[in-house]
């Protein structure tokens, strides 16, 4: 009975479980394989190329608080973390930017 009550309580656990990471910080400098590792894989990707060629890919991730939740842009250049944040996107995507992807 014992090991039956044990099955169960594991099935039901496993059930719980999702495959989105938590949000965590990203860090500057990260490369993409580092922040997909660490946050898995984004929702969302666009990618924008400025006038001076530079591509900007941005990353989008859920944050999620107790009742709430709400989308994080993560910005690469070169395959590295640059910056993130609503702000950091609206900043970035402006007019002397084509979106490419």
């Amino acid at each position: 009975m014992r090991n039956l009550i044990v099955i169960v309580f594991c099935l039901a656990f496993a059930g719980c479980v999702t495959t989105q990471k938590s949000f965590g910080d990203p860090q500057y400098g990260m490369t993409r394989v580092e922040l997909v590792k660490t946050l898995g894989r984004p929702r969302a990707v666009e990618v924008y190329r400025k006038t001076d060629l530079t591509e900007l890919a941005f990353y989008f991730y859920v944050k999620k608080y107790q009742s709430s939740e709400t989308t994080v842009p993560v910005c690469l250049i070169d395959n590295k973390v640059v910056g993130w944040g609503r702000s950091f996107y609206e900043d970035h995507v402006g007019g002397d930017v084509t979106r490419i992807r």
